[in-house]
């Protein structure tokens, strides 16, 4: 009869934790590989060089999270190949119609504060993701260097979320300061040009 003390040890509840972290990282790092090519399309979209740098140094950040998230799935899937795929950001969508008329009308300057918007509600998102990750792996008592990486990755995200929070105002009145007067220049431009049109006309009339 085997004895209770010469059994082997059960692992199903490690080998069930494994899985659950290794689905979580794939999906981390899904929605990661889909905010490093918005990241791009955005440093070379931005108009504003103080954005423009916050974007760079976060497109870095989220480089290094995708290693880091490859790593641990490596690790505990024994080798296992990290997914390329890109998973579907959380970006409000209007109606298609509506989307076109807000597409087609909308200047530089203010797709930019549109754009600003939908960053900082990736940045929530993401973070509530990673906040969720951790409180499974917690609660399932996985391995401690995949909570730690999920730490490291929401700090960055809560970081750079926090900046958009507090800034996204101010510049969102920078553009659109800087649009009026635009308009009031390219209005004077307009007038002057008329004039010089009109007092041509006279000069030939003459």
């Amino acid at each position: 009869m085997i004895q209770m003390s010469d059994r082997p040890e059960d692992n199903s509840g490690n080998s069930s934790a494994n899985t659950i972290a290794i689905a979580g990282l794939s999906l981390a790092l899904s929605y990661e590989n889909a905010a490093v090519d918005r990241l791009e399309r955005r440093l070379s979209e931005s108009i504003l060089p103080e954005v423009k740098e916050k974007i760079k140094h976060h497109l870095e950040q989220t480089k290094q999270q995708q290693e880091r998230l490859k790593e641990r799935i490596k690790t505990l899937g024994a080798g296992m190949k990290p997914t390329s795929e890109k998973g579907h950001l959380p970006i409000p969508q209007p109606p298609p119609k509506l989307k076109m008329i807000i597409e087609s009308g909308s200047s530089d300057t203010e797709k930019e504060v549109w754009e600003s918007v939908n960053d900082l509600i990736i940045e929530r998102a993401e973070a509530i993701m990673y906040k969720a990750g951790i409180q499974a792996l917690d609660l399932l008592k996985a391995d401690k260097k995949t909570i730690k990486t999920l730490e490291k990755n929401l700090k960055e995200e809560q970081t750079f979320g926090d900046w958009l929070e507090k800034n996204n105002p101010r510049i969102a009145k920078i553009l659109m300061t800087k649009q009026i007067q635009n308009k009031k220049q390219g209005k004077k431009k307009k007038k002057s040009h008329l004039k010089e049109e009109e007092q041509k006309v006279s000069a030939t009339a003459a």
